[in-house]
């Protein structure tokens, strides 16, 4: 349930341009012939890799992370993997192993809620997983969750994550959509960083620039920002020095 921000986003590519939410990994990954016969494994976008375990009293899986060029972070312990490798990884009647794509922003929500429409009044957590040349980017796409006014009078809005060189911007990705919400962002968190930060600012369009109070935890690089309030609609942007 924390994912049905992603998940809402990705149907909403699928309603434009055709592209499943659930995709064979050759689908990301045409070029290489060892995707083509995986069928135990399925890429959720772009950005998440999943492996279900299908045998039963299995202990342990064996997860293709493709891509040579690729970095995977493991969404449980945030532990870096490069791609075009095999992996065998100890598993439990409560493990599903999910791996998040290094170059892509993933947007949940957090808390706890009784159906969808609680969830979409819950605030979000954006996850960024790096790449080797340090940036990702992603989409979240918004509108009331019930009507056709999306369609009828383009009541959505597409908003765009993008960090490069430790600078991450919150912008629109399309100039169609005019949709105002509450939802906010309250929390960042970025897997893949390498040194400690001196220090991290926010600024919102129209405000005044303002310290984030954020945690690195060194042993598995992840910076995490917390109490941002920053609203989903809004112009801002995070500078890591």
């Amino acid at each position: 349930y924390c994912l049905l921000p992603y998940w809402y986003t990705l149907f909403h590519y699928a309603h434009t341009t055709g592209m499943p939410p659930v995709r064979p990994l050759w689908v990301e990954f045409p070029k290489e012939e060892g995707t083509f016969t995986e069928d135990n494994q399925y890429m959720i976008g772009g950005a998440l890799l999943a492996c279900p375990v299908v045998e039963p009293g299995a202990q342990t899986v064996k997860v293709l992370l493709p891509g040579c060029a690729e970095i995977w972070y493991d969404i449980c312990s945030a532990k870096a993997y490069k791609g075009g490798r095999s992996l065998s990884l100890p598993v439990n009647l409560d493990t599903v192993p999910v791996f998040q794509r290094g170059g892509s922003v993933v947007c949940r929500s957090t808390g706890s809620g009784k159906c969808t429409a609680d969830y979409q009044e819950l605030p979000l957590n954006v996850t960024v997983a790096l790449n080797s040349q340090g940036s990702a980017d992603g989409d979240l796409y918004l509108d009331d969750g019930h009507s056709f006014e999306y369609r009828d009078r383009k009541a959505f809005c597409l908003r765009r994550f993008n960090l490069l060189s430790g600078r991450l911007l919150c912008r629109p990705a399309t100039g169609e959509g005019r949709f105002d919400c509450e939802t906010v962002v309250q929390s960042v968190t970025i897997m893949g960083v390498k040194n400690k930060p001196s220090r991290v600012n926010v600024h919102v369009s129209g405000a005044d620039t303002i310290s984030a109070s954020f945690e690195f935890l060194e042993n598995c690089c992840m910076l995490t920002l917390n109490n941002l309030n920053l609203r989903v609609v809004l112009d801002w942007e995070i500078q890591i020095n």
